[in-house]
Parts: structure tokens; C-alpha cells; sequence
């Protein structure tokens, strides 16, 4: 597997460093604005998604028809993306928390424990976009993914809809299991956990 996670490296490599300027106007913006969840969203985001970039590119040369000719278990090259986003989510966190922390320190001085919490939702909700768009881009590839993934972006506009009127219930019930946050990234990496088992079954009876 080690390998399979090296070669993702290598392919997404040029990739990072055309992201390396954006993310630099996005620092430029955070010290203005003053916003240093801004940076710390963008990174963790832009980082971790780049196991959608690796398997599109996989997509591209037709590597998952190789891939099965060698002496490599499935599950192996469907956990390669999921540990490649982890990896990816560790190396984008050890970069941007000095500039967060740095922001914090000179600007809006932002409470130790409410950053902790933004972190903990940060990361919660990358484990959680990782367990939605992998299936859905190994079952249905970069082009179909995305139609797909387009759909259901109109769900929660649907669903907001319907339930207008207990919209502030449920933000006051949402406020008061604040203290719960903390353990939000442990709720994540469960999620993905169950999203890894469902990508390995696709994985499995997907013709290629």
C-alpha cells in the first residue's frame, strides 16, 4: 500500500504546487480580514481533497485496469486514497497552524478553547465531504461523479425547505451540544471508516 500512496504523491505533486499560490492569496486575505478560520478551512479542504484529483487522473490512464493485473488487493488501492487524504490532512494542519496560530496571536485574539472547537468542526467536516465524494467518484468516475455530486448539493436546499419552521429548534438543540465538538473528529473518522468498507464493496463489482 505504501507504494500505491507514493505513486498518488508523485501524480498529484504538480498539482500542490499550483495550489501552493493560491493558498498564499488565501493567507494574504485571512491576516486582512482577520479570519484565520478562513486559511485554516481552505487548506484543510484543498489538501485533502486531492485523492479526488488522484483518482481522476487514475481515471484518466486507465490505471485501475492495470492495477488489477498486479498482486494487489483491492481494498489495498481503495484505503490508499482514504490514507493518502489523511496524510494530506496531517501535512496541510502541520502547515497552516503556525500561520493560524500566528494570525490569532496579532489580530482578533480569538479564545483558545472556541479555536480548539473550530478545529475539531474543521476536520469533522472534511472526514465527512471524504466519506461522501469518494463512493460516489470510484462508482461513477470524474465526469458522472460530478453530475452526481451536483444532484445532491440540491438536497439540503430541499430539505431546509421542508423543515423552515423547526430550523431554530434545531440550531438552539445544535448550540447546546456544543461541548460534544470536541469529540466531532472521532465521529468523522467513524464515518469514514463506514465509507471505506461501502468504496471497497463498489470497488469490488465495478467492471473496468
Amino acid at each position: 500500500m505504501t507504494a500505491l500512496i507514493v505513486k498518488d504523491f508523485m501524480t498529484i505533486q504538480r498539482q500542490l504546487k499550483s495550489q501552493a499560490i493560491f493558498l498564499s492569496v488565501i493567507l494574504i486575505i485571512s491576516v486582512f480580514m482577520q479570519q484565520s478560520t478562513i486559511l485554516l478551512s481552505f487548506i484543510v479542504f484543498i489538501v485533502t481533497i486531492q485523492a479526488i484529483t488522484a483518482l481522476t487522473y487514475d481515471e484518466l490512464c486507465n490505471w485501475d485496469k492495470y492495477a488489477n493485473t498486479l498482486p494487489i488487493s483491492t481494498s489495498d488501492i481503495v484505503l490508499s486514497k482514504y490514507l493518502l487524504s489523511i496524510i494530506m490532512m496531517i501535512i496541510g494542519l502541520v502547515i497552516a497552524l503556525p500561520f493560524v496560530l500566528l494570525i490569532n496571536r496579532f489580530t482578533n485574539h480569538i479564545e483558545t478553547t472556541d479555536f480548539f472547537l473550530t478545529f475539531c468542526l474543521i476536520v469533522t467536516a472534511a472526514f465527512c465531504m471524504l466519506a461522501m465524494l469518494l463512493p460516489i467518484y470510484i462508482k461513477f468516475g470524474s465526469i458522472k461523479g460530478r453530475i452526481v455530486l451536483i444532484a445532491l448539493c440540491f438536497i439540503p436546499g430541499f430539505l431546509i425547505g421542508f423543515i423552515d419552521g423547526e430550523l431554530a429548534d434545531f440550531l438552539v438543540t445544535l448550540s447546546k451540544l456544543k461541548d460534544f465538538g470536541y469529540f466531532a473528529p472521532f465521529v468523522g473518522l467513524f464515518i469514514l471508516w463506514l465509507s471505506s468498507l461501502i468504496s471497497i464493496a463498489i470497488y469490488k463489482h465495478k467492471d473496468f
